[in-house]
């Protein structure tokens, strides 16, 4: 029964490989006739007449003459030969951080693979024509996210997210290139070392078909991914007025967190970064501060699900009184530091303000003694000088 099940969903996933592909139906046309209560082999089967009044005269015709040119092995083949993954929104594999966002993609290409769900990730974008300045800190940043265990994803452009990118690839970490363009062409063209990389060590991403060429119009359309599939977006050297500011407006109706690398105000590379902390970004001096915002956000949303969990059990609880045993804290200060370790890594300086709030008094030298005997038993891996939970 279960290969039926997965059978079926593969099948699903080709249809909506046709109708992501039908000219003139966009997201919001898409949505119109999945909102219908249809799904996309039901709109492959059904008379277009059936659309009238849900899409366009043009846009039913090439529906129409979509359903009779369209061959569903040859189009698979025509992925399979490139390595290229179809990821449609009814897929399980489509991620969670996208479904919601303002005009969600209904569908992804990708070469390589896609984020780890289970682990942090932070955009780092800014600059093309950057600065020596610009580029260090692309490096310190790209390297030092990665040596943490984030997941860095930019536009593989030239520039911050270029160098960004290949620090981060170079350190051993993962990164996600999201383009403007097929995920089968590599634009610009001397980033050809870091495009083979990211396929080989991460993934790229686009919701434009094999083939695309890039295009203006196509990077404010991908910025939204790139801030969507993120925690945390850092600009590093931004001209006031640029295509960095697009990317930055995505992450705010997003909900994103954006932190700026601050420059000399005399620097007009600088402006943007510097304007966005005037009015109220987070300051980014050291991979430590995007640390410390991750970890506070997965903290926060910790303490919501655990909230959560509470309020769902509160009726529960009122009935069941004395049926279950006490719950038990932590035992022992291992254990007070494991409940506040997760997979977002963490300094022990962080460690200790934890351990401080929960009332535990203990030297610098007592806490790095507990973090070498944890690691020492794999409870914990050190990266560098952060910690994070083993999985």
């Amino acid at each position: 029964m279960k290969n039926m099940t997965d059978n079926n969903k593969n099948k699903e996933n080709e249809y909506a490989h046709w109708l992501f592909n039908v000219q003139g139906l966009g997201n919001k046309s898409i949505d119109k006739l999945l909102c219908n209560g249809m799904s996309c082999s039901d709109i492959y089967k059904a008379d277009v007449k059936e659309f009238k009044g849900l899409l366009t005269d043009k846009q039913i015709k090439n529906l129409e003459q979509s359903k009779r040119i369209w061959d569903f092995d040859k189009e698979a083949a025509k992925l399979a030969k490139k390595d290229i993954s179809f990821i449609s929104r009814i897929d399980s594999r489509f991620p969670d951080k996208l479904k919601n966002i303002p005009d969600p993609p209904f569908a992804l290409y990708v070469k390589g693979e896609l984020p780890d769900p289970a682990k942090p990730s932070v955009a780092i974008i800014g600059a093309r024509m950057c600065s020596e300045y610009g580029r260090y800190m692309a490096r310190v940043f790209g390297r030092g996210l990665a040596l943490a265990g984030v997941q860095v994803i930019s536009g593989m452009a030239r520039g911050v997210d270029g160098i960004s990118q290949k620090a981060a690839l170079a350190a051993g970490g993962k990164s996600y290139g999201i383009v403007g363009s097929g995920v089968d062409i590599c634009y610009p063209e001397d980033n050809l070392e870091i495009y083979n990389n990211l396929c080989e060590m991460g993934g790229v991403i686009s919701e434009f078909p094999p083939g695309t060429y890039p295009k203006a119009n196509f990077f404010p359309m991908r910025n939204r991914i790139i801030s969507g599939l993120a925690d945390v977006v850092l600009v590093i050297e931004a001209r006031e007025k640029s295509g960095t500011q697009i990317t930055v407006d995505t992450a705010l109706e997003q909900g994103r967190e954006v932190l700026a690398v601050p420059g000399r105000v005399t620097d007009r590379l600088s402006d943007g970064c510097n304007l966005l902390i005037s009015q109220g970004a987070g300051v980014a001096i050291g991979v430590d501060d995007v640390l410390e915002r991750l970890w506070e956000g997965a903290r926060s949303s910790r303490c919501r699900e655990k909230t959560d969990d509470i309020r769902r059990n509160h009726n529960e609880d009122q009935y069941n009184l004395g049926s279950r045993e006490e719950s038990e804290g932590p035992e022992t200060i291992e254990d007070e530091i494991l409940e506040l370790v997760d997979i977002i890594p963490v300094s022990s300086s962080q460690i200790l303000e934890g351990l401080n709030l929960r009332g535990i008094d203990i030297s610098v030298p007592q806490l790095m003694g507990y973090l070498m005997e944890l690691n020492y038993k794999g409870a914990l891996i050190q990266d560098g000088a952060y910690y994070r939970k083993r999985q």
